[in-house]
């Protein structure tokens, strides 16, 4: 009966959202009202919205579950964001507002050219909506958690009914709805505490204690290894550093999800105020969960349960059976609403990436303003739908690789390298040019590419041998530099004909170009782990960490970048950081 009653608030709460999306629905809508709210919206609305779509069911099941199965460290630098998103805001956005755009990638074609804002669309494209997915795989692992259900059912459940309302309102009923999901979670959050709080020896204070002195606050920091650029141990402390420095970069730069929402205020001076308490919140927000993850585990470490064996299920299994009703339906209805203002958020993001970015240049460029609008639902249903599919192969992965929800997207990122150095080398340099975004991109797939392969083939060969020492080491032994060296060879032979410049104009040569970079790459990182396997790997076997990645070509492709000519004015001329405010010459 319990169970039945707490489903119930979790209904009536869809039905609320999708009556939002019924309220905010009009027939005579402008796609700029559709996809930006009209660009006059509420700062404070759009800062809780951009704060609850990067609060995800990704947050609230990775944050908790992270640190109750190996502690805090991998989130320890989180405070940083504080300095360096304002930071990197200032250095990206006012150009957006300049430019009166939709998106943030018709930038890169005033200062590369169209194929370059193409391909860098096309990855961020995909990489939000894997990201998509993601959210709606963890929000899969809430509902198996508290209430044992299938994974692929809330899969399908909660994609639907997001893209459902998110198709009735546009923008408008996004940004509402999550100021309306931001109130709500954050009385389930301070209900979780309180409960928390009264089932814990000494409280949370104690709980926090005890999850200190037993392994689970940052015993890495004592560690003379998590000091090391090694693959073979799950976190490092300076990939983590650099990884917080520059993670703020995206967010305001490329990530469609941020940007749209800063665009519907007025001006980048009321935006920023919308990502400073987007920043602040948010991180107030992760430093409750934080609390949360101790204190589960402070909970369970002094009260077994045989169904809690792992921490991506424990907080939600603590809300189903040590709750009383009807608190878990309401608490699961907040959890509900950091998931779904992150799917309307992505969703209707996506879907203006898709108009501005693919339909209305490639597919058909004279469209009418209801016809714009169409265009945009229903590429946000057909998003949603492959949001659904990349899920449920989530959940086959994490099955496969035996994942926690931290690690369990490792596959999937391939596709996101070339975002970071396109908008970050067209900001600081007169000198960026497409061949080079070009070369980086081909070159950093490959990378990705092998670095997927040795995640997923040394962690499974790893596995294999933990339960059947005879099986050998496979894929987690010792790597061979010939394998690298083949490759290498391969990708100097491919590349060759381009660098003769008499060659360039043949397509062929282009072709072969690109393909030899895609095999240098491959060749780069396999040399990597070729070298480490065979200096490291020696009585047993080991698996790639999840985090590992060198940012080596990176920061050779930057170094390159300043040996590159200057650009004609026209490229560059208000649309540096140094000469943001000189006229533009490029779309004149």
């Amino acid at each position: 009966m319990n169970d039945w009653i707490n489903i119930g608030i979790i209904a009536i709460y869809m039905g609320v959202v999708i009556g939002v999306g019924f309220l905010f629905n009009s027939k005579k809508e402008t796609t700029e009202n559709y996809l930006l709210g009209g660009r006059g919206m509420n700062y404070i609305a759009v800062g809780l919205s951009m704060m609850m779509t990067l609060l995800s069911s990704i947050s609230l099941v990775q944050v908790p579950g992270e640190i109750f199965n190996n502690g805090w460290t991998l989130y320890s630098f989180g405070i940083l964001n504080i300095i360096t998103v304002p930071l990197w805001y200032k250095l990206f956005i006012p150009f957006y507002f300049k430019l009166r755009t939709f998106t943030p990638y018709s930038y890169l074609e005033l200062r590369y050219d169209s194929t370059v804002r193409t391909t860098v669309a096309v990855c961020a494209f995909y990489a939000r909506t894997m990201y998509l997915g993601m959210v709606l795989y963890t929000t899969s692992k809430i509902f198996e958690g508290a209430y044992n259900w299938p994974s692929w059912v809330t899969i399908i459940l909660v994609g639907v009914i997001g893209a459902i309302y998110t198709v009735l309102g546009g923008m408008k009923a996004v940004v509402w709805t999550d100021v309306i999901q931001f109130f709500v979670l954050m009385f389930g959050l301070i209900t979780i505490l309180l409960v928390v709080n009264s089932n814990l020896d000494g409280g949370i204070f104690g709980g926090i204690s005890y999850a200190w002195k037993h392994g689970r606050g940052a015993p890495q920091y004592a560690v003379e290894e998590f000091y090391h650029l090694k693959p073979y141990i799950r976190i490092c402390f300076w990939l983590l550093l650099y990884d917080a420095c520059f993670a703020g970069i995206g967010s305001v730069s490329s990530d469609q999800l941020n940007v749209q929402r800063i665009l519907s205020t007025k001006n980048w001076q009321t935006g920023l105020r919308s990502q400073w308490i987007s920043t602040v919140l948010g991180l107030g927000s992760v430093i409750v969960l934080y609390v949360i993850g101790w204190s589960i585990y402070s909970y369970y470490a002094q009260n077994p349960d045989p169904q809690v064996t792992a921490g991506d299920l424990a907080f939600f299994h603590f809300i189903a059976t040590k709750m009383p009703t009807p608190i878990p339906g309401i608490f699961m209805a907040a959890m509900l609403a950091a998931i779904m203002s992150t799917l309307d958020s992505g969703m209707n993001s996506m879907a203006a990436v898709w108009l501005k970015e693919f339909h209305s240049r490639f597919i058909n460029k004279n469209m009418t303003p209801d016809k714009e609008i169409k265009v945009a639902k229903t590429a946000t249903i057909i998003i949603g739908f492959f949001a659904v599919m990349l899920a449920l192969a989530l959940n086959l992965s994490g099955k496969w690789l035996r994942q926690s929800v931290a690690e369990v997207g490792t596959l999937f990122n391939l596709l996101g390298a070339i975002t970071l150095p396109a908008f970050l080398f067209a900001a600081l340099s007169k000198r960026a040019n497409a061949l080079l975004i070009w070369s980086y991109t081909f070159f950093a797939f490959g990378e990705s590419v092998l670095q997927a392969f040795w995640y997923a083939s040394s962690r499974s060969s790893y596995q294999a041998w933990v339960e059947n020492p005879d099986a050998g080491f496979g894929w987690a032994g010792k790597l061979p530099f010939t394998y690298p060296l083949i490759f290498c060879i391969a990708g100097v032979i491919l590349v060759m004909p381009f660098i003769i410049r008499a060659s360039r104009k043949f397509l062929a040569a282009k072709i072969a170009y690109f393909i030899g970079l895609i095999s240098s790459g491959i060749a780069f990182r396999m040399f990597i782990w070729a070298a480490y396997s065979n200096v490291l790997i020696t009585d047993t076997p080991k698996e790639c960490s999840f985090a590992f990645h060198l940012p080596i070509s990176f920061l050779l492709a930057f170094g390159i970048l300043w040996l590159c000519p200057v650009q004609p004015e026209k490229k560059w001329k208000g649309l540096t950081f140094k000469t943001a405010g000189e006229e533009i010459l490029a779309d004149k």
